[in-house]
């Protein structure tokens, strides 16, 4: 959209002039504003996603100035703003406004972006650029990386990304943007040497060095994840998301005790925060100080009632202590408040097992499959609760839907083989357990732990894991 800075000195005068709208429409007075005023306040409440303002201002605009051809413009800013982009695109169109002006281009690739017509809202943007100048057009460069991230061209979208940096504000969400486009690319390491280039650029950054710490996590070098990362402490003390992701690293890395170091550092620097305390309940729970571990998850759910992490917490907490009925309480709760967190899902499965609801884990497990078809997991949840259901057929099912997404999934065909073996249908298991040795030859040790003492046993299995012991050594 317009940026109102363009029209206006600073943000200081948008604001004035904004405040003064708002006045005249708080006291019901009439005040005068002259179209280009009026297409700033629109622009203003639009980026501030407040649409019925907007809808205000635009229609003062129309009253006061109906022959003024910018608001032929600030119509299809309104027309956009609810979600009518074809009629909008129409008022362009009929407009007499000057089409070479930014403005009409930036309210042209808006309508095309919203109508996905991504090729054409690029080139709107980019007359715009022009017609700016090249200058200041950030957030230009911006809508033009996301049309081309639209259309899969991920390293065009980085490079207008990159474009887009602005030093002073939004630094963490465009660095975001950035590692993301290197991510998709498969470009770790040219993440991580831009962001170390960003660094010598400003090595008081804490949003650069945070950054690099999160391509670390990326490719999973943990250690190096927290260097960089205890680099913005040490810049911003009072960084309370430096504190989350160190904390979150060495959890895990199975690092409790550091946890609990670096969470008692936050809070000397007053870094304190509900998601940190979560952090820190988690290490005092794995350390096995469940009384403490309760008490901290419950102070972070007074300082943030919706924050899901608490609320599985405990729920962790209560089936570690064999109470399905409480967990299965807090543990819906957390699901409520973060419904795409399939942890909480497969822990909800388990519990409801555990009362032999097993119906009712069926459901859960259809929704995993739902948010994630391509998660191995899910076939496995499945097929345990048919085996609980004592219905080995439908168990069977579960795993061969799976493979069917999943072909030669080594899990998955170790449990169709245990499934074969249970049902006494020796030669399909010794088949179907030889594709999965083929696989993961070290799969075969879970495999055994299904049933130890009847597998073991089972000279013929033996025999054949011996057989790919010895072609893989």
């Amino acid at each position: 959209m317009f940026d109102d800075d363009n029209f206006l000195d600073d943000d200081m005068e948008v604001n004035e002039l904004v405040d003064r709208f708002e006045k005249m429409v708080k006291q019901q007075q009439s005040c005068y504003f002259d179209a280009d005023e009026l297409n700033v306040i629109v622009e203003h409440y639009l980026h501030h996603n407040n649409i019925k303002k907007a809808n205000l201002a635009a229609d003062i605009a129309i009253t006061y100035h109906p022959n003024n051809p910018l608001i032929q413009i600030i119509r299809a800013k309104q027309l956009l703003a609810n979600s009518d982009a074809k009629e909008a695109l129409k008022t362009l169109k009929n407009a007499t406004f000057d089409h070479e002006d930014a403005d009409y281009q930036i309210t042209l690739g808006a309508c095309y972006s919203d109508l996905g017509e991504n090729e054409k809202a690029i080139k709107a943007y980019m007359k715009a650029v022009k017609a700016f100048d090249y200058k200041d057009c950030e957030d230009l460069y911006n809508s033009i990386a996301i049309e081309y991230e639209n259309m899969g061209d991920i390293e065009k979208a980085l490079k207008y990304f990159i474009l887009a940096l602005r030093r002073d504000t939004e630094l963490d969400e465009q660095y975001f943007e950035i590692r993301n486009c290197y991510s998709m690319l498969g470009k770790m390491d040219d993440a991580i040497e831009f962001f170390r280039s960003e660094i010598d650029r400003d090595p008081y950054s804490v949003s650069a060095w945070m950054a690099l710490g999160n391509c670390y996590v990326r490719i999973g070098k943990l250690d190096s994840a927290i260097d960089q990362f205890e680099y913005a402490v040490a810049i911003d003390p009072h960084y309370k998301k430096g504190y989350i992701d160190i904390a979150t690293a060495y959890n895990e890395l199975d690092r409790f005790t550091d946890t609990i170091e670096i969470v008692n550092e936050a809070l000397r620097y007053n870094a304190e925060s509900a998601l940190l305390l979560c952090l820190f309940g988690e290490a005092k729970a794995k350390l096995g100080d469940t009384e403490e571990a309760f008490k901290i998850y419950k102070k972070a759910m007074k300082m943030d009632d919706n924050l899901p992490e608490a609320y599985a917490g405990i729920g962790f907490l209560l089936s570690d202590e064999n109470n399905p009925w409480s967990a299965i309480k807090f543990l819906k709760h957390a699901h409520t408040l973060s419904p795409y967190n399939t942890d909480y899902i497969y822990v909800l499965v388990e519990e409801y097992n555990k009362i032999e609801e097993h119906d009712i884990a069926l459901r859960y497990v259809n929704e995993i499959l739902d948010l994630n078809p391509y998660d191995e997991n899910v076939y496995i949840a499945m097929m345990e609760c048919y085996v609980l259901k004592d219905n080995p057929e439908k168990a069977m099912e579960s795993l061969e839907r799976g493979l069917r997404i999943l072909p030669g999934n080594a899990s998955l065909l170790y449990r169709k083989a245990f499934l074969y073996f249970a049902q006494d249908q020796t030669e399909s298991g010794l088949l179907t357990l030889e594709m999965a040795l083929e696989r993961d030859y070290d799969g075969h040790m879970e495999f055994l732990s299904f049933d130890a003492e009847n597998l073991t046993n089972n000279q013929a299995i033996m025999d054949l894991i011996e057989e790919y012991r010895r072609k893989k050594s």
